[in-house]
């Protein structure tokens, strides 16, 4: 496969958990994100651990790996899962605190989502797995190299028969001259740290090799392996040149796009003109019933850049956002107005009133009359 035939998110690569829907649909009866979130990764955790029993796996010390069980006994009601996500110090995955790496026969038990204080790149050599990273799911066929940031929730179910490496990697490490917040790498500019663009732009894309680059990967990986495992003079020297020849590889195949990706997007600037035309659209629609598609076309950007756009500028989904607005909108027309709900509603976009009074009461935690009687009252 080249990776001319790798498609980018937009097309084909990473896909949503659930489309976008918006207020005055079946939006609250759906799950959330986050809740949908939870539900794949309880299952990937149930078939990991059921794998992980069965193909217990040593590591380079000799730590134990089996994962505990415990029967529950008679009568006694099951505790309720814990969906709290690890956060990795580079100190409990690797034995040095610049680098690691594992294989599939070395690795650590890792059967839920989790995050990491460090950089982390993962090859997969053989075996078919998904890569759920922070609202998006990708697939990770045999030659697919995933780069995750720090402090990213993300999660790789290990398959039967798959063989792959894990590279942890310190921020100070890899780029000892960057003086910059781990925090901070989501925005940093590709001219400043092109290293570290392949991390930035994992969520647009599916990194894939074709047969000749992934051997070449695979020959690097050995080679960090033996250097680690030796740590002699000069091994780390070593083994943070072979991690640049292999971002390099990746680069090789995909930086012209990530380039032109880059380019597209806005400076903080753009990003704020682009929110008050959202806005924008939003009060001239106001009775209307439009979907991000609708809005995205009339602020002249992709749905999927306007629902990172919004995200990242209010903390926000799209709709979470828009029916945020129409609530505010309905506040005026009941404090200002002698209109009755129904007409509020239809005024405010939404075509349901009892799915109107449901929404009000989540946003203000009162009923549409109520609150029109505190406020008018208090004025």
């Amino acid at each position: 496969m080249t990776a001319r035939k790798v498609a980018m998110i937009s097309s084909e690569g990473a896909r949503p958990y659930r489309q976008l829907q918006t207020p005055g649909s079946d939006a609250d009866e759906a799950l959330s994100f986050e809740l949908l979130f939870l539900c794949i990764m309880r299952i990937e955790l149930f078939q990991s651990k059921q794998y992980a029993l069965a193909h217990p796996s040593p590591t380079r010390n000799a730590r134990p790996t089996m994962i505990k069980t415990e029967s529950t006994p008679p009568g006694r009601k099951l505790r309720r899962p814990d969906f709290s996500f690890s956060n990795y110090r580079m100190s409990e995955r690797a034995e040095h605190l610049d680098f690691g790496i594992r294989s599939q026969d070395t690795a650590l038990p890792n059967p839920a989502p989790h995050r990491h204080e460090y950089l982390q790149i993962h090859v997969q050599l053989q075996g078919t797995t998904k890569h759920y990273l922070e609202g998006t799911y990708h697939p990770v066929v045999p030659g697919t190299l995933c780069f995750i940031l720090p402090f990213k929730t993300h999660f790789i179910p290990t398959v039967p028969d798959s063989r792959y490496f894990i590279l942890n990697v310190s921020l100070d490490y890899l780029l000892p001259s960057l003086d910059l917040d781990p925090l901070d790498l989501s925005g940093i500019p590709i001219e400043r740290a092109p290293e570290l663009a392949l991390f930035r732009f994992q969520p647009q894309f599916d990194f894939v090799l074709d047969s000749q680059g992934i051997t070449e990967v695979t020959a690097l990986c050995e080679a960090i392996m033996k250097e680690d495992a030796e740590r002699a003079t000069g091994s780390t020297i070593m083994i943070r040149g072979y991690l640049l020849q292999l971002i390099g590889l990746v680069w090789r195949s995909y930086g012209e796009r990530i380039k032109e990706l880059s380019n597209d997007q806005p400076s903080a600037a753009a990003r704020r003109q682009a929110m008050t035309r959202l806005l924008a659209y939003f009060r001239d629609n106001m009775e209307h019933a439009f979907s991000l598609s609708d809005a995205a076309s009339a602020v002249h950007l992709s749905p999927t850049y306007l629902a990172h756009l919004v995200k990242r500028e209010t903390g926000k989904t799209f709709v979470e956002l828009l029916t945020g607005r129409r609530i505010a909108r309905a506040k005026e027309l009941l404090v200002h107005t002698d209109l009755s709900v129904k007409e509020i509603a239809y005024r405010s976009g939404f075509t349901d009133v009892a799915y109107f009074s449901r929404r009000f009461r989540q946003v203000e935690g009162c009923t549409p009359v109520s609150i029109r009687g505190r406020m008018q009252a208090g004025l």
